[in-house]
């Protein structure tokens, strides 16, 4: 009993100790129920460019009109090079949600590796994340690596 109370002996009730509140909730940002930034809008306009390869472009060109549409409901910005084999993704001043610009970035990055549009269009929602993993240089064998990475997709 000794120990116990050395160890309960400065703890105190915090505010935040409330049981009925769940810290751990992610609530999706939504302006219409008063989420705004600091100072009404973003400060700096950010830009992400990603890199794709040759045999990506015609896949893009024909999806793009679709990805744009989907980027325009957050107020971002979407740019297709097919000179140079880049897609750039920018947030303006109207941009409400600070982390959409990466969400959008991600779901360049998706495109780029060749996921298909709708699957990739999830990264969008709060609840997903993505995560490329580099797997090539683990195995040696050609074979094992194939059934690997099967396992992993």
């Amino acid at each position: 009993t000794a120990l116990t109370f050395r160890t309960n002996k400065y703890r105190r009730d915090k505010p935040w100790d409330n049981k009925t509140v769940n810290h751990w909730e992610i609530k999706p940002w939504k302006p219409d129920d008063g989420d705004t930034l600091a100072g009404g809008s973003l400060l700096e306009e950010s830009s992400f460019a990603i890199l794709f390869l040759k045999y990506r472009k015609k896949y893009l060109r024909k999806v793009w009109p679709i990805v744009t549409r989907a980027l325009d409901k957050y107020s971002i910005k979407c740019e297709l090079n097919l000179v140079e084999g880049s897609m750039t993704v920018l947030a303006s001043k109207n941009t409400s949600d600070p982390y959409v610009v990466l969400k959008a970035r991600d779901l360049m990055k998706l495109l780029a590796r060749s996921i298909p549009f709708q699957q990739a269009l999830k990264i969008l929602n709060d609840e997903t994340n993505s995560e490329i993993i580099k797997i090539g240089g683990l195995v040696h064998n050609k074979e094992r690596f194939v059934k690997r990475r099967q396992r992993l997709i």
